[in-house]
């Protein structure tokens, strides 16, 4: 559901770098403190007299660090100056968590005020949410999450130990939740629905993939003619999927279609409106072989095909969801990645078009009463 942006790609580089060089600090420090060093022994002796937990929330930290400011080229005005605040803010409260004792209750405040921030931009439209962008939320939460049980060992009133076993779960919460509202309001362009992702194409058809384009509706419209009855498209070995209340359209799958590719006369699903009179034949949806397979678009971006990634499958049911943005599904449920497909519609789609991954809502709402 969530692609890694371009702008954004320098910032798994950081992350990586940033690990390797703290293995190597490391390395050297202790290989100088073994030879007596003295500012190594002491970077020695106090990295040792540090908690595991200690670490562990301050590398997580510097990590978060490191991403915002390798984001920061690619971001200008107010985004831009933020980034380089947390990236700053990050680092240095990863130093501190070795010498001072004040730290965690800086950096609790600091990391909630940053994840808000961020669920913020993307509700808002500011930041598309991104593969890069939810990791480093995701590795701001850990690093909260450990920050809050270190606080809690300080202590306090049973108000505020409550308070604090309370924060995390709500901020994970509403990070969830924001994320995907982010998400679902303000999807990219190769996002056609939620979950659905478009083939890369290119953005003018030419006259000979307009062409090619023609000939690919007309072929499957004339295909299509014999399975206008259900009871022929089965006798044929199409076989209907499972009914939802949900969804208004059925496709009848036809398995011994499977390795054909882009076939009129072979395709692998046909697509039925549930009517008010009955299933009514509103067009074919042709799919790969494979998984990760591109389809051929002789079209160019007049056939665009997709594929539908993060839903989460249960066989309990046949329900359908999707991935929370931590790439979690309910218990009793896995993910499930499809093989790229191309809906052709035989009838008129309204504002979509005939190779839209999706029927238009206005001739769904015409033909079943339901949008």
């Amino acid at each position: 559901m969530y692609d890694i942006a371009i702008d954004h790609a320098s910032a798994l580089t950081a992350a990586i770098v940033l690990l390797v060089f703290l293995c190597a600090f490391l390395r050297l420090i202790r290989f100088l403190a073994g030879r007596s060093v003295a500012w190594a022994v002491r970077l020695a002796d106090a990295y040792d007299a540090t908690p595991s937990i200690t670490r562990l929330a301050a590398t997580l930290m510097w990590l978060s660090g490191a991403i915002h400011l390798a984001l920061v080229p690619g971001h200008d005005g107010i985004t831009g100056i933020l980034f380089v605040i947390d990236g700053v803010g990050f680092i240095g409260l990863g130093i501190a968590a070795f010498i001072t004792a004040w730290w965690s209750r800086a950096a609790t405040v600091w990391l909630a005020a940053t994840i808000a921030a961020y669920i913020v931009w993307v509700v808002a439209g500011w930041e598309t949410p991104d593969q890069v962008g939810i990791a480093c939320k995701l590795i701001e939460l850990v690093a909260l999450g450990m920050v809050l049980r270190i606080n809690q060992r300080i202590g306090g009133t049973r108000l505020r130990r409550t308070g604090r076993a309370a924060a995390f779960p709500l901020i994970a919460i509403v990070s969830t939740f924001g994320i995907w509202i982010g998400g679902l309001a303000h999807p990219d362009a190769l996002h056609a629905h939620p979950g659905a992702v478009l083939q890369p194409v290119s953005a003018v058809a030419t006259p000979e993939q307009r062409a090619a384009a023609d000939r690919l509706l007309a072929d499957t419209k004339a295909s299509l003619r014999r399975y206008q009855d259900p009871a022929a498209a089965v006798a044929a070995g199409y076989k209907p999927g499972p009914v939802s209340d949900a969804d208004p359209l059925l496709h009848f799958q036809n398995q011994a279609n499977a390795h054909a590719i882009l076939d009129p006369s072979r395709p692998q699903a046909l697509v039925y409106a549930r009517t008010s009179t009955g299933l009514r034949l509103i067009g074919a949806m042709y799919q790969m072989p494979r998984i990760g397979e591109p389809g051929p678009d002789p079209g160019g971006p007049l056939t665009q095909w997709h594929q539908h990634e993060g839903i989460c499958f249960s066989p309990f049911g046949f329900e359908f969801s999707f991935e929370t943005p931590f790439w979690t599904c309910p218990i009793g449920s896995t993910s499930i990645t499809t093989a790229p497909m191309l809906h052709v519609w035989i009838i008129d789609n309204g504002k979509n078009g005939p190779f839209a991954a999706d029927l238009d809502k206005a001739v769904q709402r015409e033909l079943t009463g339901r949008s």
